[in-house]
């Protein structure tokens, strides 16, 4: 592997492992960290690709990097459409229990 490419995932390590960690008592929140680890093993994934390419000359160019680069920001926008979805079940279920507390 290039300098390049280890300087990258050192860089997704680091910010993985910042993100897991928090000051509040909340303890440990293992769907986060799985998430951080999935991230950072599609980052590492992705390098390698790169990598592999490079060495091989089998380089997509500008109009192939282009193309893979707006498929993975469909699959983002995707994923984060999904996650939002989620987030806004749980924020419902929370207040009608709240409210279902509230009113017995």
């Amino acid at each position: 592997m290039n300098k390049f490419t280890l300087s990258a995932l050192a860089l997704v390590a680091t910010l993985g492992l910042s993100a897991c960690s928090s000051e509040s008592d909340e303890g440990a929140d293992f769907e986060e960290a799985g998430e951080n680890a999935e991230e950072m093993m599609d980052d590492a994934a992705n390098a390698t690709e790169e990598t592999w390419e490079e060495a091989t000359g089998q380089d997509e160019g500008v109009i192939g990097e282009m193309q893979e680069g707006a498929e993975n920001a469909g699959d983002e926008i995707e994923e984060a459409a999904d996650e939002a979805g989620d987030s806004m079940e749980e924020a419902a279920d929370s207040m009608e229990e709240g409210y279902d507390e509230m009113t017995q």
